[in-house]
């Protein structure tokens, strides 16, 4: 009886040792998830950044204050794209 408990509580011991293996493991695949977002998020913002400042150098300036009355109404850069495109035009 003595030897069954003893038994036990090491297979216990192995089972919380190896629950916390699994816990700190799927922490740091998180942690590398999250980072790897932001990197993303990040990148995508800078892309948008330079393609879009590439575009304001050709605008005058009353284009630019015209895109600046309607910046928030575009959902997409390519929307964004056409809008500037029109007005060159």
């Amino acid at each position: 009886m003595l030897d069954n408990q003893i038994l036990l509580r090491s297979r216990n011991r192995k089972l919380e040792e190896t629950n916390k293996k699994y816990e700190n493991l799927i922490n740091e695949i998180k942690e590398m998830i999250d980072e790897t977002k932001e990197s993303i998020i990040k990148y995508s913002q800078l892309e948008f950044h330079e393609n879009i400042s590439s575009s304001i150098n050709t605008l005058s300036k009353y284009q630019i204050f015209d895109l600046l009355d309607h910046l928030y109404d575009f959902k997409e850069f390519e929307e964004l794209k056409k809008h500037l495109q029109k007005s060159k035009e």
